[in-house]
């Protein structure tokens, strides 16, 4: 029995360290150049004018809500 056991380790230790240690090689896929660099933050013109107006609506409302809670909170 313990000969079987052994015989057993043996080969799966055998074939599980045959030539594997290496890892696959990786597909090569094709970038596109004209996709690629907005979509990883490539060099985009900044925008430096005048926000947009749901900007400053949104930050309104976040600052308005903000100030509520703040009053408002239960507890405070």
């Amino acid at each position: 029995m313990a000969n079987g056991e052994g015989s057993e380790g043996e080969t799966s230790g055998g074939a599980s360290s045959g030539g594997t240690d290496t890892p696959a090689p990786m597909p090569h896929r094709h970038v596109d150049p004209a996709v690629a660099p907005s979509l990883l933050g490539g060099h985009r013109p900044v925008h430096r004018g005048r926000p947009r107006w749901s900007t400053v609506a949104l930050v309104l409302v976040f600052a308005s809500a903000l100030t509520l809670y703040l009053l408002l909170r239960p507890g405070g």
